[in-house]
């Protein structure tokens, strides 16, 4: 049992045994993804965003710069999913197939909800 009960990101959406699919959920990256939600690690407790508030999701390359604006930057793949009508989460990958197996995991529990997919992987220049 986890120290601080898990709790939904979502107003609208609260899972039943959120726990159960937490422990059955795989592990992507940094973050577990779950059949019926995704979740963040956090303090004080885990968060997740339940699957049956999500309204669409994509997955695009981005870049998180090491030394403020300028200079060196590390290449990320950014996992969003809008839910509740106006909000929104990012899962940030370092890897494009760790995103898109997220994508693949949201759209096997809701195949009804649009999805976008990056498809390039990033290059070095």
């Amino acid at each position: 049992m986890p120290l601080f009960e898990l709790k939904s990101l979502s107003q609208t959406c609260v899972l039943e045994n959120a726990t159960d699919d937490y422990r059955s959920a795989r592990k992507v990256g940094q973050f577990r993804i779950g059949e019926k939600a995704a979740y963040l690690p956090g303090f004080p407790g885990t968060r997740y965003v339940p699957y049956d508030a999500v309204s669409h999701a994509w997955t695009k390359k981005t870049s998180i710069t090491v030394k403020g604006c300028c200079g060196k930057a590390l290449p990320m793949v950014r996992f969003r999913m809008f839910y509740d009508g106006e909000f929104y989460q990012d899962f940030m990958f370092d890897k494009l197939e760790d995103a898109n197996t997220a994508l693949d995991i949201l759209h096997t529990a809701r195949p009804d909800i649009p999805l976008e997919r990056e498809s390039t992987e990033w290059r070095a220049v």
